[in-house]
Order: C-alpha cells, then sequence, then structure tokens
C-alpha cells in the first residue's frame, strides 16, 4: 500500500479540518487515518487503547459527516485536488533531513 508521508499531508489536512470543531487528538487521528493507521497502530502511536481510538474515530466521522475512513479520506483528497486545482499553494516546513536523491514523495508508487 502506498503510504503518504505525513509533512505533505499535514497543510492539506489542516486546511481540510479548518473551521471544525475537532480536538487536537482527533486532529492527529485524522492524519493518521490518512496515512493508513488501523486502530492497533494509531493507539500504539497515541499511547491510549484501541478502544479510545475506536471511540475517538466515530466522534470524528460525526464532526465531519462522513460515513467512515474511505469517505475521510476521498473528502480530504477533493479538498486538496480543488485547493491546487483553483490555484491555492501551501508552505510546507523545511524538513530536517534533505530528500534522497530518486526519492518520491509517495512510496511505494510505481515509476
Amino acid at each position: 500500500m502506498p503510504h503518504i508521508e505525513v509533512e505533505i499531508l499535514a497543510p492539506f489536512a489542516a486546511k481540510f479540518m479548518e473551521g471544525s470543531s475537532l480536538t487536537p487528538a482527533e486532529r492527529a487521528e485524522v492524519l493518521r487515518i490518512a496515512q493508513g493507521f488501523a486502530c492497533k497502530d494509531s493507539a500504539a502511536a497515541a499511547g491510549v487503547s484501541p478502544e479510545t481510538i475506536r471511540a475517538r474515530r466515530k466522534r470524528i466521522y460525526r464532526k465531519l459527516d462522513v460515513a467512515g475512513s474511505g469517505y475521510l479520506i476521498a473528502a480530504l483528497l477533493t479538498h486538496s485536488l480543488d485547493m491546487l486545482a483553483n490555484g491555492g499553494r501551501l508552505e510546507r516546513a523545511a524538513s530536517p533531513a534533505a530528500p534522497q536523491p530518486g526519492a518520491s514523495a509517495v512510496s511505494g508508487a510505481a515509476s
């Protein structure tokens, strides 16, 4: 499965969630959902139980009015592509490590 690096995803997700009532923990969970984290893996990353993550995800879906993770990702990608199509620009934070030659922003993608 292709993995989108969080440095690329974060600015789009921030714009997508702008004006929402999501808590900081819920915003972090949206990023992990978009990166493809399973509940168990997300729980380990957040230092909470998988049940907490499941409850958090239900609140996120309700607050953003989406039916599940697939719809959330689709809405995030649609919003991001609309922004880019309309000339929107996002500044990426400088990465501490320089990108490796030939490295792709989306790993696992076919060239």
